[in-house]
């Protein structure tokens, strides 16, 4: 892999955020390696970047042993000084009605693959000069809505690996972040949880706008960022004063209902 002074990994590129990142960090210069599972969609990604030359492309899986381990060896043999985990996957539900299967392959997906994946990495990313991490999570992270039991579960862990790994790595040249956007218009929303937020009135997020948003908070020391109005206020309220969060989350009990089963 031939690449130049520095690179920007990002897992999940093919993914709806990813794609909308991959084109304006492109656009600004940036090298990058497109990681995901579609070979066919990174090459269709790669081919429509400015300066494709500059960018690669890695077949990997990130919930496989096999292909974290193909991550960390693109790591130790590229000067990727930033990455960017944009991985998940999402499933609206009632949890009694979700399957042993489904609950643990959202878990694994969304938090276990990546823990390992980090793990294995830091070895590596202590030996140079400053690294980044980014843990892409959602503002579900922050408030546990009903029909999400699971992908809440998953994202509120995955902003605790990622406050705690930051604090535990403050003193090294690692930095670790935490990225919570609201809901945004990607593929990973079902048609049903599309028109419940329709009903609701939850607003959501250009693809676009995001990877903007994502930019710029990379651009800064910040740790961690939630986007979004009112979702940024519901998160501060909730973490004080919770039951205020459930009593308007349960006005909404009888739509959410008609979606989950």
């Amino acid at each position: 892999m031939t690449l130049p002074d520095k690179a920007t990994l990002i897992i999940g590129a093919s993914g709806g955020i990813g794609q909308a990142l991959a084109q304006q960090l492109a656009e600004q210069g940036e090298s990058l390696v497109l990681c995901g599972r579609n070979q066919t969609a990174l090459a269709h990604l790669k081919a429509n970047l400015a300066a494709q030359e500059k960018h690669t492309i890695l077949v990997a899986d990130l919930t496989s042993v096999a292909g974290r381990e193909a991550i960390v060896l693109a790591v130790s043999n590229a000067p990727i000084d930033t990455i960017i985990n944009l991985a998940g996957t999402n499933q609206l539900s009632a949890f009694k009605r979700q399957t042993h299967e489904s609950i643990e392959t959202t878990i694994h997906t969304n938090l276990t693959a990546i823990m390992l994946l980090i793990h294995d990495l830091i070895p590596l990313l202590e030996t140079r000069s400053s690294s980044t991490l980014v843990n892409v999570g959602s503002t579900l992270g922050a408030i546990g809505l009903p029909g999400y039991v699971t992908y809440c579960t998953s994202k509120f862990a995955l902003r605790g690996f990622s406050e705690a790994l930051s604090r535990e790595l403050a003193d090294t040249a690692i930095s670790v972040k935490y990225f919570a956007p609201r809901t945004t218009e990607t593929s990973i929303n079902s048609a049903r949880a599309n028109a419940m937020n329709m009903e609701l009135g939850n607003k959501a997020d250009s693809t676009q706008y995001v990877a903007n948003e994502l930019i710029r908070f990379l651009a800064t020391e910040k740790e961690s960022c939630h986007l979004g109005w009112p979702e940024k206020l519901f998160v501060k309220i909730n973490s004080v004063l919770p039951s205020v969060v459930s009593k308007h989350l349960k006005t909404q009990l009888p739509i959410v209902r008609k979606y989950i089963g």
